[in-house]
């Protein structure tokens, strides 16, 4: 281990804390990338096991160690770790993940090939007791990313790779406990785009003292700050109305049944979100009516109780849904609907 003379392409930021059992893993798996010009920074936060002397075993010269001087938290040394890189690129890590062997290369290749992009994420893998489960897919386009976020973070944390010029003065939110990556995200799409590769390029290890588990109530909590945060950049309202609406929209994950007087309040919703979005243009007019567009349908054949008077509503307020739909399922639906009066 040194300082090292030349500055590094990548600067990659390993927040530590008491993480000794699955480290060497980890670091071995950040050493052996076949992309080799990086400086890797591990920032001890006060861990009272072995990770210390884990660390002090290698003499890679890419390897920095800073150990703080009391404990900091993850959101500070995350910071830290950004005011200490020096590469053209930083990357993300976590203690206890695994990062393949091609990852650097490829997210350098995305970043190099596409100046407009500053920050690139990947599919990864779930590892438990293991095995790998399953592959978390997020969606790839920047645009689609940005309308996902007003529902939940689609960028995985430790998968990042951002390019340091992107970030200009901006660092995590130490308000935002457990949900500061999200935070963070929503902020770099306001002045950069954001891309994940379709690929799984880092395996999560998933276990019984991962941040998401442990601080599962502030992790909630501050996820819905952080819509509460897009609507209102909006010019939204901010209830907690709004921010359900936004999960049911954009998250894909709420099966609930509907009934009529419901749906009609959702409806009104996604027409003042998009309305508000014309004047603004953050949100790309034609993908967000889109991507509305299809989730109210879905809703709308899961809406119970449904009257006559909806079929009016629709096509006064969201005729795109009916025209979609098709005139026989249309018809079918209008004809249930006079039978059940």
């Amino acid at each position: 281990m040194g300082e090292n003379l030349t500055v590094p392409k990548i600067s990659v930021i390993m927040p530590l804390y008491n993480g000794g059992k699955y480290l060497r893993e980890s670091i071995d798996s950040i050493l052996n990338q076949t992309y080799a010009d990086f400086e890797l920074i591990l920032i001890n936060d006060g861990s009272s096991d072995d990770t210390e002397s884990i660390i002090l075993s290698y003499t890679d010269q890419r390897i920095v160690y800073i150990k703080n001087e009391q404990n900091l938290g993850l959101i500070k040394t995350l910071n830290k770790g950004l005011d200490n890189a020096k590469g053209e690129f930083i990357a993300r890590m976590d203690q206890d993940d695994i990062s393949r062997p091609e990852r650097f290369e490829k997210q350098v290749a995305i970043l190099e090939e596409n100046p407009e992009i500053g920050l690139c994420g990947s599919w990864f893998t779930v590892l438990i007791d293991k095995q790998e489960s399953k592959i978390v897919q997020h969606t790839e386009n920047s645009q689609t990313i940005k309308i996902q976020l007003l529902a939940h973070c689609v960028i995985g944390h430790p998968t990042v790779m951002l390019r340091k010029k992107a970030l200009m003065n901006l660092r995590y939110d130490t308000d935002y406990q457990a949900a500061e990556d999200y935070e963070f995200w929503t902020r770099l799409s306001r002045i950069t785009n954001l891309y994940n590769i379709q690929e799984s390029l880092l395996i999560y290890r998933y276990h019984d003292t991962n941040m998401s588990i442990l601080e599962n109530g502030s992790q909630s909590a501050n996820s819905d700050k952080v819509i509460g945060n897009q609507l209102r950049y909006l010019g939204l309202e901010v209830n907690d109305l709004h921010i359900k609406f936004c999960k049911i929209l954009f998250s894909g994950f709420f099966t609930k049944p509907f009934i009529e007087y419901e749906f009609r309040k959702l409806i009104n919703f996604a027409n003042i979100l998009e309305s508000k979005n014309k004047t603004k243009k953050f949100y790309d007019e034609n993908e967000l009516n889109r991507t509305v567009t299809q989730r109210l349908l879905k809703i709308l054949n899961m809406t119970e109780r449904k009257k006559f008077s909806l079929i009016s509503f629709l096509f006064q307020q969201r005729k795109e849904i009916l025209i979609k739909r098709g005139i026989l399922a249309n018809l079918k639906m209008a004809i249930k609907m006079i039978l059940k009066k």
